[in-house]
């Protein structure tokens, strides 16, 4: 499952289901460490198109 999806899937997680306040954290903290995680992704793709591009002549 790509970052996008599991993110979406936990907010609509929220939405859906009353949680109690400790669920909501854990959820909540499982979204950050996806964020985080689609952040890296996205930089490693960046950094390697660049890496290509500059071996282009």
């Amino acid at each position: 499952m790509e970052y996008k999806e599991a993110i979406e899937v936990l907010k609509n997680l929220l939405k859906k289901h009353p949680l109690d306040e400790k669920e909501k954290e854990a959820v909540m903290t499982a979204l950050g460490v996806l964020s985080w995680g689609g952040l890296y992704e996205s930089k490693l793709k960046d950094r390697k198109a660049r890496r290509d591009k500059s071996a282009e002549w």
